[in-house]
């Protein structure tokens, strides 16, 4: 019998201390992967040893990024089964991307873990003989890793968010045997692991759900959370009303919001996960945006880039009105063109407006990484403000706490951010008022800058319904108001921080924005204190 040598040749390569240990991992699942019926089988049980060993050594984003290389080229079923069993993001890289016969992957879909599992049943090229096996198995009986709560001892920290978590393997197998995949779920009980992968539900299917990764936004049209609810894991900070994307069967598929707590170990304090509910959006949580622009949000950039081509072309002239440029003008005529001017500037404001919210609800916004310094910014916002508080005749305060961090935010995007927040506020304010807000850092495992501004006298009765419904009649209507509304500017804001990883609030008869501050060495800031 004839054997390929290359195995051989690449197993003496590993003993090369000239080579790194990743260098030698790669070549073993290069060589491993193509699957040549004219390997030595023993030296292949000895190439899976050495990955197995490699395994230990090697830091596991190093392990995916191999990996993933691997994509249309994992052709191993024993190179499978091991890479499965590794961290999430190492095992999702493997089953997303190997190769494998219908027959194969049914065959072993038994010794695949319900992680794995889950991963593979995201595939969306699985023959009848896999999606057959899948199903058989999704009911299959597990432990969650750790010690299993005690039922008697609830966490009372939980309760308000997730109820309790227990259910035995019968009544979990006898609500999927009923389960009528033409009936949409509305609410799925379900636990993460500390690497943000679903790992126990209750309420839909096991094979729909466990695998899916909470700590990632959503790609394309794959499954996954907004920005904020990724930006919130990474931080371990609560989920709160996150938007995640299912995808699968009509039963769970489409869009959800997420409400859980992260848990941690009570002598070690290590982080252990997450524990929540997926529910159905409500009503009052619908987009923004149309629901049929959803998922067509290149459509909306092209409209409002043929809107504000003809519009610049209209302030450019206006331009050239007023200023003269082109010779003397009458006055009713240089009224008339800054009265243009200032309906444009409105008009390519609520473009702005319309275009950061679309890219938002379908999650394709992405804000530039920066640092933005507190004082740079209430200086900022009052200069570029300063027109708006003259002709309301308004007084801006903006006062901070001894040391402010930084934000953790892009100048652009805090500008935008607090101008847009401020100048919609600023509206319900009357002659003489001052319009007060405060900066201030709120220390932490993850610093967070807040910004509480207090409402005007005319929105303090209003709720929060009330403020960030469709319109607000005379205010509104104001001609320096926003061109969109009070209540439009308001969930721009809140969803532009959510995207953040922060958020807006009403408290006590004030707006209180959350955003990250600068926390990782990147300032001379420490425990709030210059140093």
């Amino acid at each position: 019998m004839r054997f390929d040598d290359r195995l051989e040749t690449t197993l003496r390569q590993t003993d090369d201390p000239a080579l790194g240990l990743p260098t030698k991992w790669q070549l073993l699942l290069d060589i491993l992967a193509q699957n040549s019926q004219d390997f030595d089988p023993e030296l292949v049980v000895l190439g899976l040893q050495k990955v197995r060993h490699f395994m230990d050594t090697i830091p596991a984003d190093i392990r995916e990024q191999i990996v993933r290389a691997l994509a249309g080229r994992l052709q191993s079923v024993p190179l499978m089964l091991l890479l499965s069993g590794d961290v999430p993001a190492v095992a999702s890289a493997a089953i997303r991307g190997a190769q494998l016969d219908d027959h194969e992957w049914a065959e072993i879909v038994p010794q695949l873990s319900t992680r794995a599992r889950g991963f593979l049943s995201s595939r969306r090229d699985l023959g009848p003989m896999t999606l057959r096996a899948l199903n058989d198995w999704s009911s299959a009986v597990f432990v969650l890793p750790g010690e299993a709560p005690d039922p008697s001892t609830p966490d009372a920290t939980l309760e308000p968010v997730v109820p309790a978590l227990e259910t035995s393997a019968s009544d979990q197998r006898k609500e999927e045997q009923f389960d009528v995949t033409i009936d949409p779920i509305d609410v799925i009980r379900f636990e993460a692991d500390e690497y943000g992968t679903i790992c126990w539900v209750e309420g839909a299917p096991l094979g729909a759900i466990v695998g899916v990764d909470i700590a990632e936004p959503a790609f394309d049209d794959g499954p996954g959370p907004d920005a904020y609810g990724a930006a919130a894991f990474r931080q371990k900070m609560p989920l709160e009303n996150a938007r995640m994307r299912l995808c699968g069967a009509p039963a769970i598929a489409g869009d959800w919001r997420i409400n859980a707590v992260p848990f941690f170990d009570g002598l070690s304090g290590r982080f252990n996960g997450y524990r929540g509910i997926l529910r159905r959006p409500n009503l009052s949580e619908t987009a923004v945006i149309p629901k049929n622009y959803a998922d067509d949000a290149e459509h909306i950039q092209q409209l409002l880039h043929e809107l504000r081509t003809p519009l610049s072309a209209i302030i450019g002239f206006s331009e050239i009105i007023e200023q003269q440029l082109f010779g003397p003008v009458t006055e009713d005529y240089r009224i008339l063109a800054g009265n243009i001017l200032h309906d444009a500037g409105r008009l390519l404001s609520g473009f702005d407006d319309l275009s950061i919210a679309a890219t938002i609800e379908t999650g394709t916004y992405v804000a530039e990484e920066g640092v933005t310094e507190c004082d740079w910014l209430s200086q900022k916002l009052a200069d570029r403000l300063h027109g708006l508080t003259d002709l309301l005749q308004v007084r801006l305060n903006l006062v901070h706490a001894d040391a402010v961090r930084p934000f953790a935010v892009d100048h652009q995007t805090a500008e935008r951010l607090f101008s847009r927040l401020l100048s919609a506020v600023m509206i319900g304010c009357e002659p003489g008022e001052v319009l007060d807000g405060r900066f201030r850092t709120e220390l932490g495992l993850h610093a967070t800058n807040r910004f509480v501004l207090a409402l005007p006298k005319k929105l303090l009765d209003l709720d929060e319904s009330a403020l960030l419904g469709s319109g607000l009649g005379s205010i509104d209507d104001n001609d320096a108001a926003p061109l969109l509304g009070l209540g439009f500017s308001l969930r721009l804001v809140r969803s532009l921080a959510r995207s953040l990883g922060g958020d807006l609030r009403f408290y006590h008869q004030a707006l209180i924005v959350s955003v990250p501050a600068v926390s990782d060495g990147r300032s001379n800031y420490k425990n709030g204190e210059q140093e």
